[in-house]
């Protein structure tokens, strides 16, 4: 579901894609963000995060709440391609849907069907980041320090993130 880069930006777009990339905004609000216009549920999305392997495959897995429980809202793997700064998925999840992100260096703006999180919007605009070398990239029971980003687990399994003010359960 995403692309992105790292590595320096050029004509032809980033040349190091390969990576581990999580969400920072979705239509420019940070996470917890709720999914407007939902068609069934209501979709809480606390957290996203894409992997672009060097074999052009894909996998994207986003945690929330649908109607209040704690859930998978987004499952997505599949394949992609790059053009430039452009990214092509195409997902092998969702019968074959495709959608387009702009990677540049350790970023990408993934322009995702609002279908995918169940919303009559046509797209959402997603920013991934890929964080920097030698970052963890697995949660512990203590608190990991991301960048500017302090995270520490809570009792209940929530990992607070307070530079971004939001909740984010990893199982």
């Amino acid at each position: 579901m995403m692309a992105s880069a790292c590595g320096s930006d050029s004509p032809t777009g980033p040349t190091n894609v390969p990576g581990t990339y999580i969400l920072r905004t979705i239509d420019g609000l940070a996470p917890p963000v709720s999914v407007p216009n939902p068609r069934a549920h209501t979709i809480v999305v606390n957290s996203i995060t894409a992997t672009l392997n060097s074999n052009n495959t894909y996998a994207v897995a986003g945690t929330g709440t649908d109607d209040g429980s704690a859930s998978t809202v987004i499952n997505d793997e599949g394949t992609f391609t790059q053009s430039g700064s452009t990214l092509h998925f195409t997902s092998t999840t969702l019968g074959g849907a495709t959608y387009s992100a702009t990677a540049k260096t350790d970023t990408m703006v993934v322009m995702l069907p609002g279908g995918f999180v169940d919303s009559d919007n046509a797209t959402f605009a997603l920013v991934f980041v890929k964080p920097a070398s030698g970052s963890p990239r697995k949660v512990g029971p203590a608190a990991i320090n991301y960048g500017s980003t302090k995270s520490t687990r809570s009792s209940t399994g929530w990992l607070l993130e307070r530079s971004f003010a939001s909740a984010v359960y990893r199982p």
